[in-house]
């Protein structure tokens, strides 16, 4: 896919495809794959697997021998999407709805113009904490920020069983 089209955006942005290797204005796979960038805040992922794409909402879909996966980022939970690259484009243009985020990203832009690059759409209350899918609900961030501070709810909501209080705040 790479040696065809090095990186991009689709579905108005909802969908971000790394590039291998330095690109301007773009972080690459590798710069992407860093432990200290955002990984270390999931050590739930194999260190073997590589994220090469994200959701609007920052959540990376990884690729490795055990097919493709992608992460809530709030939970730290990896789910199993396709067997292959081809089964994971495939499912993308079935349910890009779900998948990409794709009918928020549309809304947002519509009301604040583009995502600019490196930025994805944020919930301000978090999805797992209540948080609604709505445009009000949504914050530009900074894709690895964004990942930073989730990664930090996901360890803190570890363990807990439903409907047990926490306090978590966004600085």
């Amino acid at each position: 896919m790479l040696s065809r089209r090095n990186g991009f955006y689709a579905f108005l942005s909802a969908l971000h495809v790394f590039p291998a290797g330095k690109c301007v204005g773009e972080v690459s796979l590798e710069e992407w794959n860093a432990p200290k960038l955002w990984r270390s805040g999931y050590p739930g992922v194999p260190a073997d697997w590589t994220a090469f794409a994200e959701d609007v909402f920052g959540g990376p879909f990884f690729i490795s021998a055990a097919g493709i996966h992608s992460l809530d980022p709030e939970t730290g939970e990896l789910e199993f999407v396709a067997q292959d690259l081809e089964g994971w484009c495939a499912a993308v243009l079935e349910d890009p709805e779900v998948l990409t985020g794709y009918p928020l990203a549309e809304e947002w832009q519509e009301r604040n113009g583009r995502l600019p690059s490196g930025m994805r759409l944020v919930p301000a209350t978090p999805f797992v904490l209540g948080g609604e899918f709505s445009v009000e609900n949504l914050v530009l961030m900074e894709s690895a920020k964004a990942l930073r501070l989730r990664a930090e709810l996901a360890s803190k909501i570890a363990g807990l069983e439903d409907g047990q209080q926490i306090v978590f705040r966004y600085e």
